[in-house]
């Protein structure tokens, strides 16, 4: 029978683990296979002064293990670990040590024990510099988030805060220019008449030229500043050096000063008033996110931009008048009086909460519900708000988009009416600009365009514009549309043409708050009219 003398030692043979045993003068007694097999020069170290050996060498891993085991040996330690690195020339290694006191006969000896820990030390560091890496990327994110933040806010009070379309173009550019990575910004319009696209305001860091130049549309086509304003998409060159031609480009003489470029047109709906170009002093500039944000406020200054055209329209002295004819079966208001035989006129538009359009159309004869159902071409709603004396108020969703797009290009519509399957337009529109980027629109949608009349008048209506403005400016969105929706259908005739709960239901709001709507809307109205 194998003693347990015999059957530890056979064991202690048998472990993966490197293990010495030292007496209390630091002198190895034993070793097992994994011991002697160690290193380059396998020797089983017995009697050597581990203690000792460990001491002289140059290494404060040395020197903590040979600190920590004699502390052990001394027994003011019950036990002590290190991990410490042990690398080759070709492979990285690491290892852990553990001295831990025991006693045979009466003295005290230490094992020690050396394990390799390679693998979670890979993992530690693999670890670690993943969260190096989460933690790098969040902090330039954060920078991103931060600079970018600042960009839209200034970009974006810029634009809104301005009182002309000249001083939108200059403050942002100068909000472009000084935020790096950009060094030059510059705005363009287009003379389409002429075929030019020339800068109108820039601005830029240190001393960056900018020549006063003019690119021809359908020329330099390779200019990103054209691409983007015919094709109505941003263009980028993320190295100016790969092109041959950008020296030929703005800016003139700017050396490495710029690497960079992209284009964007500034378009509201089908208006397009211009394009921005920004310059990057680095190459590969314009990333997916940096295009982005500049496609948002590309957005942001040509709504800001409409919305002085409009403003302008309704509080200034001169008012381009227009009048067409559209012979087109696919205008919503002629393919509606074909369908329903009869001559319909145009009244007025409400929008709902997520901007859908509502329009109020006459129709001069009384149109039975039944006719109702299949009366839209494009498949939206049509409802009647009130039919009486041979007449019928419907209402339509549809997804024509007529109403909208003129009012995009800064168009009141005046009239529109159709009968015989002509349709006569006349909208007033800011200026003679407006007035032929709307005319181009018609052309370009319906197959036949006739201009009518074209004049301008010095005034218009600026009395009832200006407290049309001031009045809807006063009210909600909710209480406009209650009361436009009251007028559309004939609500304040005697006797009336409909209840106030049809006009509630056609809201999708109950009787009651229809009429407080309604009265909130009349007092204010009532307000605006008497002081």
């Amino acid at each position: 029978m194998v003693s347990p003398h015999e059957l530890a030692a056979a064991t202690l043979e048998t472990l993966p683990v490197t293990v010495a045993v030292i007496d209390d003068e630091g002198e190895i007694l034993l070793t097992n296979r994994s011991w002697r097999d160690f290193g380059p020069n396998p020797d089983d170290h017995v009697g050597a002064d581990y203690v000792a050996t460990a001491a002289t060498a140059d290494d404060e891993h040395a020197r903590q293990a040979t600190a920590g085991i004699e502390a052990v040996l001394a027994g003011e330690r019950d036990s002590f670990e290190l991990e410490y690195p042990c690398h080759s020339a070709d492979e990285k290694r690491w290892f852990m040590m553990r001295a831990s006191p025991f006693t045979d006969d009466g003295q005290r000896l230490v094992s020690l024990v050396h394990l390799e820990i390679t693998e979670r030390k890979l993992a530690e560091i693999a670890a670690e510099e993943n969260a190096r890496q989460v933690r790098d990327e969040r902090e330039a994110l954060e920078h991103v988030l931060e600079r970018v933040d600042g960009l839209v806010r200034n970009v974006t009070d810029a634009a809104v805060g301005a009182g002309t379309r000249t001083e939108i173009e200059h403050e942002v550019c100068a909000c472009l220019a000084e935020t790096d990575p950009y060094v030059l910004a510059w705005i363009g319009r287009a003379d389409v008449t002429a075929q030019r696209l020339s800068p109108h305001e820039w601005a830029s860091q240190g001393d960056v030229p900018l020549e006063d130049d003019e690119l021809v549309i359908g020329t330099d086509e390779e200019h990103p500043a054209v691409r983007a304003f015919v094709d109505g998409e941003p263009a980028v060159i993320q190295d100016l050096e790969s092109v041959a031609d950008a020296d030929r480009w703005w800016p003139t003489g700017a050396g490495g000063a710029v690497r960079s470029v992209t284009a964007l047109p500034l378009s509201y709906g089908d208006l397009t008033y211009g394009v921005l170009v920004v310059f990057a002093e680095d190459a590969d500039a314009f990333d997916d996110r940096e295009l982005l944000v500049l496609e948002s406020l590309a957005g942001t200054i040509a709504t800001a931009m409409n919305a002085l055209e409009v403003r302008r329209m309704l509080t200034t002295e001169t008012v381009v008048s227009v009048e067409v004819a559209i012979e087109d079966p696919s205008l919503f208001v002629t393919a509606l009086s074909a369908t329903l035989e009869a001559a319909i006129s145009y009244r007025g538009v409400t929008y709902d909460g997520d901007g859908t359009p509502h329009l109020s159309l006459h129709a001069d004869r009384a149109i039975a519900p039944e006719d109702v159902p299949d009366a839209s071409p494009d498949g939206g709603d049509v409802t009647i708000l009130s039919k009486n004396d041979g007449r019928t108020i419907l209402e339509v969703t549809t997804d024509d988009g007529l109403v909208t797009a003129l009012s995009e290009h800064g168009a009141v519509i005046r009239e529109l009416t159709v009968a015989d399957t002509v349709a006569d337009l006349t909208v007033e529109l800011p200026d003679g600009r407006s007035a032929r980027s709307a005319y181009d629109l018609l052309e370009r949608r319906y197959d036949r365009v006739e201009l009518v009349s074209y004049h301008e008048t010095d005034e218009p209506t600026p009395t009832r514009e200006s407290i049309t403005t001031r009045l809807e400016s006063s009210l909600t969105d909710r209480q406009l549309t209650a009361l436009r929706k009251a007028y559309y259908a004939n609500y304040f005739e005697w006797p009336r043409d409909v209840s106030g709960e049809e006009v509630a239901e056609s809201m999708g709001i109950s009787r009651s708050t229809f009429h407080q709507h309604l009265r909130t809307a009349q007092r204010k109205l009532l307000d605006e009219l008497l002081e």
